[in-house]
């Protein structure tokens, strides 16, 4: 009998410690599906990047006038380091706004990263990733201009408003704004001049860019009043390449999860855009 007791209690044993085994496997597959798995998700894929190097501090050229640097370059290594794809041609292919859109709706770009805002329009022939940086669109007049305090002045007809065509700040002013009152250059840049020299009263554009280039001496005007919701922005995908990669949207969504909740965006910000 205590042979026979001896030999349950061994067997009892080793169901327990098999079980305990089988429990630690299922643990560790559950913990494989999760937050973990996206690492790696792209090695060996080879993306077309787009950007627009005329807005800084996001996407703007160093004083070489070669060399593009901002938040979303730096954003899209981190990126790069999580997934593990690569960039064809070596890095970004940089055009203005207006064909950078047009570029990836028709699939010639698979990824966008230039302070893109999924508006509602867009989201017809493009797909986005969650947004990365909440922004405004924000009234910009020049320095001596006490007379214009926000962009409700703005709707009332009285005053030239210069705008950038393709931007996101441009369907803001068509929806908003009497059309009679728009005047349409191909740069923001441009818009700035406008306002700068007096052709126009105003023009209306997105406040990190505004605010950046207020601080650091480029442009001579001011922001006033509050600023307008607007989409935040985000990463554009193409229609082809997430029918290619199904789940490519979903992978670069958890990448920025992990940068937002580790800080890295934060870091990013402040280091780019000084807030």
């Amino acid at each position: 009998m205590k042979k026979l007791f001896a030999l349950c209690t061994m067997l009892i044993f080793c169901v327990g410690l098999l079980a305990g085994c089988g429990g630690s496997q299922q643990a560790s597959s559950g913990s494989g599906s999760g937050s973990g798995d996206f690492h790696g998700a792209l090695k060996g894929v080879a993306l077309t990047v787009g950007t627009s190097g005329t807005y800084a501090p996001f996407s703007y050229f160093k004083e070489d006038g070669t060399t593009l640097t901002g938040y979303d370059l730096a954003l899209m290594a981190k990126l790069q380091e999580i997934l593990g794809f690569e960039m064809k041609d070596g890095g970004f292919k940089d055009m203005d706004y207006p064909p950078l859109v047009t570029s990836i709706s028709q699939g010639q770009l698979d990824v966008v990263a230039a302070a893109l805002c999924a508006t509602e329009d867009r989201k017809k022939n493009i797909d986005f990733s969650d947004p990365y940086y909440d922004v405004g669109v924000s009234c910009i007049v020049g320095e001596n201009n006490n007379e214009i305090k926000s962009l409700d002045d703005l709707k009332s007809g009285k005053y030239k408003v210069a705008v950038q065509t393709g931007c996101d700040a441009y369907e803001y002013a068509t929806h908003n704004l009497p059309a009679e009152c728009l005047v349409s250059f191909d740069s923001q840049a441009l818009a700035y001049k406008a306002v700068e020299e007096g052709q126009v009263d105003a023009t209306v554009y997105d406040r990190p860019g505004t605010a950046y280039g207020i601080k650091t001496g480029k442009i001579h005007l001011k922001i006033v009043g509050e600023d307008a919701p607007q989409a935040p922005y985000t990463i554009a995908f193409s229609k082809n390449i997430v029918k290619k990669y199904p789940n490519i949207v979903k992978q670069f969504n958890a990448a920025l999860k992990e940068l937002k909740d580790n800080g890295t965006l934060d870091q990013l910000k402040k280091e780019y855009i000084g807030e």
